[in-house]
């Protein structure tokens, strides 16, 4: 079905004497492009329908704030500087924002390829699309940047065909990189976790490991979404989330066994596990030996 007109991303502020800037859009056949700047203070709630696939590029920085996609626990948002959302048509976004006072905006491109060229059309519905929550690309970001600049310029509007320009060059970039991993200023282009974001993780990991660890917080670390790095981070390491982080506080309790006189009971606690009893199991399976035989015979 051919749409002359796609549904916005809808504000809702929090005081009825807040409003937005300075606000600007237009729509053609399958694409409307939506350019907003807060005046401040302006906390916020935000949604979007799903009606099409959406983009951001977000030149915004929260005090506080988060978003929930369809299917996805709330990822918080604070220094969203240049960094992008993607979600595929069919999910919805859910989330609110109160900025920092500084000036705060934000672009928003909508696409419904089966509005759009027919060649567009084939070359997303060939992907399989997943919604990429604050990432960071370097060429979709300049050509997302160049957009926004283009649609806060009040004293010089834009012609409607280089704006529709920049509109189709920044749905075309995200279809080539929908099924690529993301990495702040480039791609991986192997399915994998960036060298940037496995470093991120791996930190994370080390620095909580006596903590219980959640999907949802790994993922927010390299800003996917649960399914998305579940796969890349077996990509990248070989082995899924959980048993990685199980492996290293196996790793952890050894050296603590070998290399501290502390009790069983608060090795298990420092490394993350549930109980003694729960160590005792784990570690046997991993090591072949109890935990007290390990450190006995080290």
């Amino acid at each position: 079905m051919t749409m002359n007109k796609i549904s916005e991303l809808q504000l809702e502020f929090r005081e009825p004497s807040q409003s937005v800037d300075v606000h600007a859009s237009f729509s053609c056949a399958g694409l409307s492009v939506q350019y907003s700047r807060l005046t401040l203070p302006a906390e916020y709630d935000f949604k979007w329908d799903g009606s099409s696939h959406y983009l951001a590029y977000h030149d915004l920085v929260l005090v506080d704030g988060e978003m929930e996609v369809t299917g996805e626990k709330a990822i918080v948002g604070r220094d969203l500087t240049g960094k992008m959302t993607y979600v595929p048509i069919g999910q919805t976004i859910n989330g609110w924002g109160k900025p920092a006072d500084r000036l705060n905006a934000f672009t928003v491109v909508c696409f419904d390829p089966a509005a759009m060229e027919a060649e567009l059309e084939a070359e997303f519905n060939s992907v399989d699309a997943q919604a990429q929550i604050y990432f960071l690309h370097e060429d979709l970001g300049a050509t997302m940047r160049k957009l926004g600049l283009l649609m806060a310029d009040q004293e010089r509007p834009a012609s409607k065909i280089y704006a529709e320009t920049l509109g189709l060059t920044a749905a075309l970039e995200m279809f080539r990189i929908s099924n690529e991993d993301i990495e702040s200023g480039g791609r991986t282009g192997s399915g994998q976790l960036s060298k940037s974001q496995r470093e991120q993780v791996v930190c994370f990991i080390e620095d909580n490991l006596a903590k219980d660890i959640g999907l949802d917080e790994l993922a927010a670390v390299c800003g996917l979404t649960r399914f998305h790095f579940s796969r890349a981070f077996k990509a990248s390491f070989g082995v899924p989330p959980y048993h990685y982080v199980n492996q290293r506080r196996i790793d952890k309790a050894r050296q603590m066994l070998v290399g501290t006189g502390f009790p069983i009971a608060s090795i298990a606690e420092a490394c993350g596990f549930n109980g003694a009893s729960q160590f005792g199991r784990s570690f046997r399976s991993a090591v072949g030996q109890t935990p007290l035989a390990f450190r006995r015979s080290n």
